[in-house]
């Protein structure tokens, strides 16, 4: 990544020499040393996990986007079952990068979304999704293949967070304008409880903190 001379033995010595250890309850666990990962916490961390996963897109064909841990893969065709094997088929390709690089996927929390106009029907056989993190050229083994819940209007969860934003699989932005009302409606309450006791000053750094920046963020 171009980091050499001085600067590379600064991050060398900053990694390197590391244990850890587990306390429960005043009973300490043996030390064991870290050959991987990043400080959790520190100052450096983000950064350095940043520069860890930077080849992540070279894992897949899907179009991927990454926010900090955060990854969001899309993929588009005309025929909803030729896409689900295309998607299935490269998050086995991701699911082999993680394997690669001693990291796991959290699929408790991983969603997908079929993005459709209204009134287009979707068969749901057309489009399950599965987390295979069965080694590629392998036999599949079931117990490492997990099904991905959908969000749709027919489940309970019916819209998803990405970087602040809920988006629906109509794209009708619906959910999100009713959680912004709501979200705003609150600190407009606060604000008028507040109202006679604080002077105009205060009023415009609550409302530039309370809402103005809700508004600005989404």
């Amino acid at each position: 990544m171009g980091i050499k001379g001085t600067a590379y033995k600064w991050f060398s010595s900053y990694l390197s020499g590391r244990s850890q250890c587990v306390d429960i309850s005043g009973f300490m666990s043996d030390f064991i040393e870290l050959d991987i990962s990043v400080i959790q916490g520190s100052t450096l961390g983000p950064l350095l996990f940043l520069c860890y996963i930077n080849d992540f897109w070279s894992a897949t064909t899907l179009f991927s986007v990454l926010f900090a841990d955060d990854t969001t893969c899309l993929a588009k065709g005309k025929i909803l079952c030729d896409v689900t094997q295309y998607v299935n088929q490269e998050l086995q390709k991701i699911a082999n990068w993680f394997r690669s690089n001693k990291m796991a996927l959290n699929t408790s929390k991983t969603k997908f979304i079929v993005f459709r106009t209204h009134g287009k029907a979707i068969n749901p056989n057309d489009c399950n999704i599965v987390y295979n993190s069965n080694e590629l050229g392998t036999t599949d083994d079931p117990l490492f293949i997990t099904p991905i819940d959908r969000i749709c209007n027919e489940n309970d969860e019916k819209s998803f967070k990405l970087l602040g934003v809920l988006f629906d699989e109509y794209l009708s932005f619906d959910h999100h304008t009713k959680y912004l009302c709501a979200q705003i409606s609150k600190s407009l309450y606060c604000i008028n409880c507040v109202k006679n006791f604080i002077d105009l000053d205060s009023l415009k750094k609550l409302y530039f903190a309370m809402i103005q920046s809700k508004l600005a963020a989404d």
